[in-house]
C-alpha cells in the first residue's frame, strides 16, 4: 500500500514537472506572414518597361554608384567622415556597449564567487561591567541559479539581437553618412553653379544697362527701359546675395558632417556630372537582405519575441544552489589558522504565488510589444518599397525633363541674343527682350536644379536599395571605440 502511495506520488510529481516544463515552452508571437512576405516578382514600375539584359546586371547601390562616379574628392570626404564624424562615434559607443552587455548576458552560465572578509568590535554594558568583544569572519560564498526552464538562454539570445541590432545601426550610420556626404557636396556643387549663372546674369544686365543708357542719351529709345533694365539689375543683384547665402550654409553643413568646425570655407569646384546612371532596383525579395535599417528592425522583433519568453518564465519556480564555506574568530589574524572551517550548502525553489496579476501583466506587454514591433518592421519595409517605387518612377521623370529642358536652354539662349541686338536696332521693344531674357533665365536655372535633383534622386534611390559595404568604398577605416567586431549580418 505504502509503495502504491510513493508511486502515485512520484507520478504526480512528474506529470506536474512535465506540465511546467510545456508550459514554460513560448511559441514565438510573431505572425508567419511577417517571415515570409507576399511580394510581387519585380517592382510595378518595370512591369511595363523594358529592361536591358546590362541594366538588369548593374543593380544601383550605393557602391556601384560611387564607383562609377570615380571622385577622389568624394572617397577623401568620406573617409574623412567616417574618422570624424560625430553621430558616427556615437554609433561606434552604442555598439561597444551592446558587446559589454553580450558579457554581462554570458555571465550567468557560470557560478557566481564571492570572498567576503569582515571584522566588528562591540562595547557590552552588564550590570556596570563592560566587555569588549572582537569577531573576525571570513567566508567564500558560491551561488548558481539553474536554468531549467530556459530563462536564462532567452535573456542570452535577446542580448546577442541587440548585439546584431547596433551592428546594424552602425553599417546602416555609415551608408547614411556616406550618401548624405555625396548629397552634401553636389548641394554645394549646385549652389556655387546657380551663384555663378546668377553672377554672370547680373554682369550681363549691367553691360545691357550700360548701352541702354548710351542709347537713351542719343535719343534712340526711352527712359522707361532705363529703369525696367536698372531694376532687373537690382533684382539680380538681390538674387546675388541670398545664393551667396544658399552656398554658404551648403558649406557648413558638409563641414558639419566631415566633423569640422562649421567656417564655411569649404567650396566646390566642379561642375554637376552629367554622368547617366542606370536605375535598375532589382526585384523586391532582395530588398530586406540588402537594407541594414530593415534588418536591425527584424532583428528588434526577435529581440521582443525572446523578451516575451523571458517575461513566461519568470512566471516559473526559480531553482538556485548556493554554498558558503568559512571560518571565524576573535582576531583577523587567527583565521584559517588550521582549525575546522564551517560550511553550509543550500538548494532553493522560489515560486511566485500572489503578486495581484503582476507577472501576467507584464508577459501581456512582451506580447503587445511584440506586435507593435512588428507592425513597426513591416511599415518600415513597405515604406522602402514605396520609396523605391518612386525613386524609379522619378529617375525616369527627372531625365525626360532634363533633356526637355536641355533643348529649351539652347532655344532660350539665342533667342535672347537675338532680341537684344533687334533692340538695339529698333525692331522689337524692350519688354521683347525683357521675356526672352527671363525663358532664358529660367531655363539655365532649371537645368542645373534639374541635374541635381537626378543626382540627389539617385543617391537617395542608391541608399533605398542597400547593398552598402564601407569596406568597398573606402580603404582606410578608422578603429572603432571598442574591440567590438563589426559585420553586416542579414536577417534570417
Amino acid at each position: 500500500m505504502l509503495k502504491t502511495k510513493n508511486s502515485l506520488l512520484r507520478t504526480g510529481v512528474s506529470a506536474a514537472l512535465l506540465i511546467m516544463v510545456a508550459g514554460c515552452q513560448t511559441p514565438s508571437a510573431i505572425d508567419q506572414s511577417s517571415e515570409q512576405l507576399d511580394l510581387p516578382e519585380q517592382y510595378y514600375f518595370y512591369q511595363n518597361t523594358a529592361v536591358e539584359q546590362a541594366e538588369q546586371e548593374s543593380l544601383l547601390t550605393l557602391n556601384y554608384w560611387l564607383a562609377e562616379l570615380d571622385n577622389q574628392t568624394i572617397d577623401e570626404m568620406i573617409n574623412k567622415a567616417i574618422a570624424n564624424n560625430r553621430q558616427l562615434q556615437i554609433r561606434r559607443f552604442e555598439l561597444a556597449k551592446a558587446e559589454q552587455q553580450l558579457i554581462i548576458s554570458g555571465a550567468s552560465d557560470w557560478p557566481e564567487l564571492s570572498l567576503n572578509v569582515a571584522q566588528s568590535r562591540s562595547k557590552n554594558i552588564i550590570n556596570d561591567n563592560s566587555s569588549i568583544n572582537n569577531n573576525a569572519e571570513i567566508s567564500l560564498d558560491f551561488s548558481y541559479e539553474l536554468d531549467v526552464w530556459g530563462k536564462l538562454s532567452d535573456q542570452q539570445k535577446q542580448s546577442q539581437l541587440n548585439f546584431k541590432i547596433a551592428q546594424a545601426n552602425y553599417s546602416q550610420a555609415l551608408a547614411d553618412l556616406s550618401a548624405e556626404i555625396v548629397a552634401g557636396w553636389y548641394r554645394l556643387a549646385e549652389a556655387q553653379q546657380l551663384l555663378e549663372l546668377y553672377a554672370e546674369r547680373a554682369q550681363n544686365l549691367k553691360n545691357n544697362l550700360e548701352q541702354i543708357k548710351s542709347s537713351y542719351r542719343l535719343g534712340l529709345n526711352q527712359a522707361l527701359d532705363v529703369y525696367l533694365t536698372q531694376n532687373d539689375v537690382s533684382s539680380e543683384l538681390a538674387r546675388l546675395a541670398e545664393q551667396n547665402q544658399q552656398v554658404t550654409e551648403a558649406s557648413r553643413t558638409l563641414q558639419l558632417l566631415l566633423g569640422e568646425y562649421p567656417s564655411a570655407a569649404l567650396s566646390s569646384d566642379v561642375q554637376l556630372p552629367s554622368v547617366q546612371i542606370s536605375a535598375y532596383a532589382g526585384v523586391p525579395s532582395e530588398l530586406i537582405s540588402r537594407r541594414h535599417d530593415l534588418n536591425a528592425r527584424w532583428y528588434s522583433l526577435l529581440a521582443a519575441d525572446a523578451g516575451l519568453a523571458v517575461a513566461h518564465k519568470n512566471r516559473f519556480p526559480r531553482i538556485a544552489l548556493t554554498a558558503s564555506t568559512g571560518d571565524s574568530s576573535d582576531q583577523l589574524d587567527n583565521l584559517l589558522d588550521g582549525g575546522s572551517l564551517a560550511w553550509s550548502i543550500i538548494g532553493n525553489i522560489s515560486q511566485p504565488i500572489f503578486n495581484a496579476g503582476r507577472l501576467e501583466a507584464l508577459e501581456e506587454q512582451a506580447l503587445l510589444d511584440v506586435k507593435i514591433t512588428e507592425q513597426q518592421y513591416l511599415d518600415d519595409v513597405f515604406q522602402a518599397f514605396s520609396d523605391i517605387e518612386n525613386g524609379v518612377h522619378r529617375h525616369q521623370t527627372l531625365l525626360s525633363r532634363f533633356d526637355h529642358f536641355q533643348y529649351a536652354r539652347e532655344n532660350a539662349v539665342a533667342a535672347e541674343k537675338l532680341a537684344f541686338d533687334q533692340y538695339l536696332k529698333g525692331i522689337v521693344d524692350y519688354t521683347t527682350v525683357l521675356e526672352s531674357q527671363r525663358r532664358a533665365f529660367d531655363a539655365q536655372t532649371q537645368l542645373i536644379q534639374l541635374k541635381a535633383q537626378l543626382l540627389q534622386n539617385q543617391v537617395a534611390l542608391a541608399l533605398s536599395l542597400g547593398g552598402y559595404d564601407a569596406e568597398q568604398i573606402t580603404n582606410e577605416r578608422p578603429s572603432p571605440g571598442s574591440n567590438a567586431v563589426v559585420t553586416n549580418s542579414n536577417a534570417n
